[in-house]
């Protein structure tokens, strides 16, 4: 129990550590997104080929998938029921902030520091779910929502999703578990030296692009949208870990994922919209907190 507090704290310490660079000037908003870069394009999919080499398709691997995804369409449905009587505009930008999962930069550096490499299939077959609504689905809805004169088309959305390399790793791993492939050796003894740095860059990377400003005359749809997210969280962790007949591990990675913040790319779609609302970024900020807190819980539990 010591040796794992000790490590979620480690975890803490590194984010706050990226934070109080940034704000004493050492480090720049800028240097996040660099880090940003490296980790998706590089430390993550590294650590993907060295974690789950000879990944076993099963049916249970595919219920994760299936999660993911309706995570997605869930947290949608309430983002935009609950915005209702509000413009166009507030409605799509409710559906972006209210869903998505970021579990790369995330929930995936808890997991792979704390849980066994195999526990890492199905979060990774979560995140291909996941990746299919946050990386285009989504910003299709919420486009049509608003009546953009430049709807997605479904080749853009395709592009998208393949110009994603942690989605792209995730349907290679895919396919060479289904023809039985192994990843030679050599191959994931260099893969494993930037698989390592995974968990320490996506927790100093957190801490750099983590913002506390906020702005209070906005303070009630924040408060909305983080309040129907995580609501949602619970209601789909209790079902996932009371009533789906699945494995112990398979319960609590799912629920781990489950708990991540909003997706990082969230902000991005909303100015993509054509919003310059303050809201998806102050909504990331403060998810990211909460998340912190409460997969930190989780994993004391779990672990």
């Amino acid at each position: 129990m010591l040796d794992i507090l000790i490590k979620a704290f480690g975890f803490i310490l590194i984010i706050v550590i990226g934070f109080l660079l940034k704000s004493k000037g050492i480090c720049k908003r800028e240097h996040g997104q660099f880090l940003s870069t490296i980790i998706m394009n590089i430390t993550l999919p590294c650590a993907l080929l060295s974690s789950i080499n000879n990944l076993k398709i099963t049916p249970v691997l595919l219920i994760a998938l299936i999660i993911g995804f309706m995570g997605n369409v869930i947290t949608n449905i309430i983002g935009y029921l609950s915005s209702n009587h509000e413009s166009p505009m507030n409605k799509a930008l409710s559906m972006i902030n209210t869903s998505g999962y970021n579990i790369g930069t995330f929930t995936l550096p808890f997991v792979q520091t704390f849980f066994p490499a195999s526990a890492i299939a199905y979060v990774c077959l979560f995140d291909t779910g996941n990746a299919l609504m946050c990386l285009g689905g989504t910003f299709t809805a919420a486009s049509t929502v608003v009546s953009s004169d430049q709807k997605p088309t479904f080749y853009s959305i395709i592009k998208k999703l393949f110009s994603s390399i942690p989605f792209c790793t995730y349907i290679v791993l895919f396919f060479l578990s289904l023809f039985h492939i192994s990843i030679p050796t050599q191959v994931l003894t260099i893969t494993s030296i930037a698989g390592n740095a995974n968990a320490f860059l996506a927790m100093l990377m957190i801490g750099i692009l983590l913002e506390v400003k906020l702005d209070f005359s906005q303070m009630k749809t924040i408060l909305k949208i983080l309040i129907n997210r995580y609501t949602i969280s619970i209601i789909l962790s209790l079902i996932v870990y009371f009533l789906l007949p699945l494995d112990n591990i398979v319960r609590k990675m799912i629920v781990l994922c489950l708990f991540a913040p909003i997706s990082a790319v969230a902000p991005v779609f909303s100015t993509k919209l054509g919003s310059h609302s303050p809201v998806p970024a102050a909504v990331n900020s403060l998810s990211i907190m909460i998340s912190i807190l409460i997969l930190t819980c989780l994993i004391v539990i779990f672990a």
